[in-house]
C-alpha cells in the first residue's frame, strides 16, 4: 500500500514537471528602437524677427526698429556619436517684412518734415550645430556667418520760405555674425520640430539717399522661430 501511494506521488510530481516543460515562454517584450539624429535633411521655419539699425546721420529723428514676421527655409546634416554628442551643419533663407517709420517735424522758423523707413526684405544663415542627443530630444547651441537685404528709404519736406520735396532710397545687403540656441524634438517618423533663438550683429554698410550721402548705418536682429523638419 505504501508503494502505491509513493508511485502515485512521483507520478503527479513528474507530471507536472513535464507540463511545465511544455508551456510556451512569454513572448520577449520589444524595446522602442532609440532615434538616430545622422542624416541630411530640409524644412520650413517661420518666425518673428525685431532689428535696430544706428547711425549719426538720423538725428534728430529716432534711429528706425523694424520688427514683423517672416518665413522660409532650411537645409542640413546632422552626425550623432556614439557618446550622443550630435554635429551638424544648416543653411537657411527667409523671405520678412520687418519695417519701422519714425518721422521728425520741426515747426520753427523754418518748418520741414524729416522721415526714415527701415525695412529688412530678406536674411539667411550659414550655421554650425552642437547638440547632445536624449533620444528624440536635442537641445543645441549654433552659431555663424550671417546676411540680411535691407532697404532704407528718406523723406525731406520744407514748407517755408520755399516749397521743398526731396525723397531717396538705397538697398544694401549687410553681413556679420550669429549665434544662439534652440532644441528640436522627433515626434513622428522622420519628422521633426525645431524651436530657435538667433541674434545677428550684421555690422556696417553705407547708404545714398538721393543726393545726400554715403552714411553710415549699423545693423542689428534678433529672431525667434519654429521650424519642421523632415529628415532623409
Amino acid at each position: 500500500m505504501r508503494a502505491l501511494y509513493l508511485a502515485a506521488i512521483a507520478a503527479v510530481v513528474t507530471s507536472s514537471a513535464c507540463a511545465a516543460d511544455l508551456a510556451p515562454e512569454p513572448a520577449p517584450v520589444a524595446l522602442p528602437e532609440a532615434f538616430n539624429w545622422t542624416g541630411f535633411y530640409a524644412g520650413v521655419h517661420g518666425g518673428y524677427g525685431w532689428a535696430k539699425t544706428d547711425g549719426d546721420y538720423f538725428a534728430p529723428v529716432e534711429t528706425p526698429q523694424p520688427d514683423g514676421f517672416f518665413g522660409g527655409g532650411q537645409v542640413g546634416y546632422n552626425f550623432e556619436f556614439s557618446n550622443k554628442v550630435v554635429l551638424g551643419v544648416e543653411a537657411d533663407a527667409a523671405w520678412a517684412d520687418l519695417s519701422d517709420d519714425t518721422v521728425y517735424n520741426n515747426t520753427f522758423i523754418f518748418p520741414y518734415s524729416l522721415g526714415y523707413q527701415a525695412k529688412v526684405e530678406s536674411f539667411g544663415t550659414v550655421r554650425g550645430r552642437a547638440g547632445y542627443a536624449i533620444d528624440r530630444f536635442l537641445p543645441y547651441v549654433t552659431g555663424g556667418f550671417a546676411w540680411a537685404n535691407t532697404e532704407l528709404d528718406s523723406q525731406f519736406t520744407q514748407s517755408f520760405p520755399v516749397t521743398f520735396d526731396s525723397h531717396g532710397s538705397d538697398t544694401q545687403t549687410f553681413t556679420g555674425w550669429t549665434v544662439g540656441a534652440g532644441f528640436e524634438y522627433a515626434f513622428a517618423g522622420n519628422v521633426t520640430a525645431k524651436v530657435e533663438y538667433l541674434y545677428a550683429d550684421l555690422g556696417s554698410k553705407y547708404f545714398h539717399l538721393g543726393d545726400a550721402g554715403p552714411f553710415p548705418v549699423d545693423l542689428k536682429m534678433q529672431t525667434a522661430k519654429l521650424g519642421l523638419n523632415y529628415k532623409f
